[in-house]
């Protein structure tokens, strides 16, 4: 005989308290296990699609938080605040940031996991924690095969370059930037060959110069560049990037005659560059030098460097002790715009080491464009940074 249907309330009960037992098991799991270990990030092999970032956790309110300082320049900062921030984020708990010249909210639109806020018990001044990457996989970093300016940046730069949470973190900072940074961004943004055009090709490079800077700069003689030497060479390479075809091999006749065709078909093709610098001379340099149907993106607003050095720079310089409070917030918001248009390119070129293109570089890995550093040994040519080598399958 056939079992009777249960009446609709009967039913409706059951459901109920089949719901509640389930978040009863959920509040359980969490009392026992409050720190929720972040899970290991997928294999790059499951993380190949352009722009795929991850979802940053919520911060757990019985974890206290942690909080971060900052010195000097914005590369500077960002190179120890972010390590800083994945070891909060992958913990689960709340990011106070708290830089003393500048607040974090005047450039960043506070987010649920990272903050302006009070100095915490655990702060990081100008550091990070030993073991900020203990709860994620890093994977094996990567580098071109030959000696290049890769070599400068220092191990957790490198490390960052290709993790998925540091990537995910900044993308996150990206998309979330001040109003006062966007008044720099935006008039740029508009000016990128492929955002109107999909067929277009923007193109970046950050070039540190020194503009004269004293101090540690000085000392540092390894940084000092041939300015000249690196414009020529970084034109040359875009154009190279530009106007490459995919010939192999032997070549007939026709074959070359047609990659000389499709070469010049792609001086016509859609070309912007971004540049950015510590001197105005290496802007003015590319707007005079590129193929006439190249634009160079020009900057809507422009402050004024300072004489010699940077407006921010190694601690304890006195650069920008006579800018007035908005003056050094304006500062800082150019030097951000900068930084981030650096990871909104099709082609980064990098010819020597700065902190300052290590978010660029790290959003144009996210997004699986290409990474140039200039070789060092090989004639001075670029070399392309290779993708992230696929975790090997265990059968």
């Amino acid at each position: 005989m056939a079992r009777p249907l249960k009446s609709r309330p009967s039913a409706l009960k059951e459901i109920m308290l089949i719901a509640l037992l389930a978040i009863l098991t959920m509040v359980v799991t969490l009392t026992q296990n409050p720190l929720n270990i972040y899970l290991p990030v997928p294999n790059s092999k499951d993380y190949d699609l352009s722009g795929t970032y991850l979802s940053l956790p919520l911060p757990l309110s019985n974890l206290t938080a942690i909080s971060t300082g900052a010195c000097c320049g914005i590369g500077h900062r960002m190179s120890l605040n972010i390590p800083s921030m994945v070891y909060a984020i992958s913990n689960k708990r709340l990011v106070y940031v708290n830089w003393g010249d500048v607040a974090w909210n005047t450039l960043f639109n506070n987010i649920t996991q990272i903050k302006q806020g009070p100095e915490q018990k655990e702060h990081y001044g100008n550091g990070y924690p030993k073991d900020w990457k203990s709860l994620v996989e890093t994977g094996p970093i990567q580098k071109p095969v030959n000696a290049s300016s890769y070599d400068r940046y220092g191990a957790e730069m490198k490390n960052m370059f290709d993790m998925p949470l540091a990537q995910s973190i900044i993308k996150s900072l990206s998309d979330n930037l001040s109003l006062r940074v966007l008044t720099f961004l935006e008039p740029m943004r508009n000016q990128y060959a492929n955002k109107h055009n999909r067929a277009g090709l923007h193109m970046c490079v950050h070039i540190r110069e020194g503009n004269n800077e004293s101090g540690d700069w000085a000392g540092k003689t390894w940084r000092h560049i041939d300015l000249q030497s690196i414009l020529n060479i970084t034109l040359a390479g875009m154009k190279e990037f530009v106007f490459s075809t995919e010939t192999t091999g032997n070549t007939s006749a026709t074959d070359r005659t047609f990659t000389a065709i499709n070469k010049m078909n792609k001086i016509n093709k859609k070309v912007s560059i971004f540049v950015t610098s510590d001197i105005e001379a290496a802007r003015r340099w590319f707007e005079r030098h590129v193929p006439k149907n190249w634009h160079v993106v020009k900057p809507e607003k422009v402050l004024p460097k300072p004489e010699t050095g940077v407006w921010f720079g190694q601690h304890g310089s006195k650069t920008n002790q006579n800018l007035t409070k908005h003056e050094k917030d304006e500062a800082m918001a150019e030097a951000v715009a900068d930084v981030f248009a650096l990871g909104e390119c099709d082609s980064l070129f990098i010819p020597n080491y700065s902190s300052f293109s290590f978010i660029g570089i790290t959003l144009a890995r996210a997004e699986k464009k290409k990474v140039f550093f200039l070789g060092s040994n090989n004639g001075g040519e670029y070399l392309e940074m290779p993708e992230p080598e696929p975790e090997p399958d265990i059968d």
